[in-house]
């Protein structure tokens, strides 16, 4: 059995908050899109080319899905 469990909220940098009306929410595969980026980012790894179409598709998935590819980024050792 599986247990939909919902993208967490992102935290909004203060510089942002402007531009943000109370209440609206990002959509799932834009926060998708911006966990995978940010945990490729600290794993060392650029995106490259067609690595951005497989991100975009990745971030399409869901969130536990996702969660496991950030997991195992975190997991392997930083680039150097």
């Amino acid at each position: 059995m599986t247990v939909e469990r919902p993208t967490p909220p992102l935290p909004i940098s203060s510089s942002l908050r402007q531009h943000i009306r109370p209440g609206q929410t990002l959509p799932a595969t834009q926060a998708h899109q911006v966990m995978l980026h940010s945990a490729l980012d600290a794993a060392g790894v650029r995106v490259r080319g067609d690595d951005a179409w497989a991100v975009a598709r990745i971030a399409e998935l869901d969130y536990p899905t996702v969660n496991a590819v950030i997991c195992w980024l975190r997991s392997r050792p930083a680039a150097s």
